[in-house]
């Protein structure tokens, strides 16, 4: 059986970062349904997490025996907030299929919006590829160091995740203010080596933070991750340049 979400569920669970607040999504077993969790205090979340992690994944109950994934909040300090909440939420449906399928769920986003299914083909039925793309003026770029080399597009953030680093993406920002997701794969192969270390003593807590691009120093699966957002950042600001 194959759950489909609607977009529209992922697009009002995604919340802006000054809100405090973020949202999980519950997935039954069984593959029959699912239920929204919104608003969750982000800093309550990562304190139950971090001293007594259910069984379940979920630090604020729910359901016995279902699967919660994050959604995490979107960075809502630009001029078009909707806009970037869209763009957010497009990119958090692509890794929630990706997710739900490492625990054998089969799932298809119900796209709503004609743009959002235009913009991505998310099944985990068949490969999933996002095309380097502003999500405001539809420019493409062909390769990854012709998106990156670009002058017209600045570094604006890191979206780790936390459940699993090699799902998480880097945002560029074009010059007609749209937003570029770039999923941190495209620039770094999964590791293998490195434990993660979100939500125990030896996390600095970098990755519950909206602006933080300082490197981790813990032996972490996601220090390289974060290395490379330093260096991306950098390469903008032109203090360095990074090699490809």
């Amino acid at each position: 059986m194959t759950i489909k979400i609607k977009f529209v569920d992922i697009l009002r669970a995604t919340l802006g970062f000054q809100t405090g607040n973020e949202s999980w999504i519950g997935v039954s077993p069984d593959s029959k349904c699912y239920h929204i969790v919104s608003p969750v205090d982000t800093q309550i979340s990562k304190g139950v997490m971090a001293c007594n992690r259910p069984e379940d994944g979920t630090p604020f109950g729910g359901y016995s025996g279902w699967i919660y994934l994050r959604i995490p909040p979107f960075f809502d300090e630009l001029q078009d907030v909707e806009g970037a909440r869209r763009d957010h939420a497009l990119n958090v449906s692509h890794e929630l299929i990706r997710n739900l399928d490492r625990y054998g769920i089969r799932s298809s986003v119900d796209w709503d919006d004609p743009h959002a299914k235009e913009l991505y083909t998310v099944t985990n039925n068949s490969s999933v590829e996002q095309t380097l793309s502003c999500c405001s003026c539809n420019k493409t770029w062909d390769k990854l160091i012709d998106c990156v080399k670009d002058p017209d597009l600045i570094f604006l953030a890191y979206h780790p995740s936390v459940s699993d680093f090699a799902e998480g993406s880097y945002v560029f920002q074009h010059n007609c203010k749209g937003l570029v997701y770039i999923p941190v794969s495209r620039f770094i192969r999964k590791l293998q080596e490195g434990r993660n270390l979100s939500n125990l003593n030896a996390c600095p807590g970098y990755c519950y933070y909206k602006d933080s691009i300082h490197e981790c120093l813990a032996s972490c699966a996601g220090s390289a991750y974060r290395r490379l957002a330093r260096r991306l950042y950098e390469k903008v600001s032109g203090s360095r340049k990074i090699q490809f």
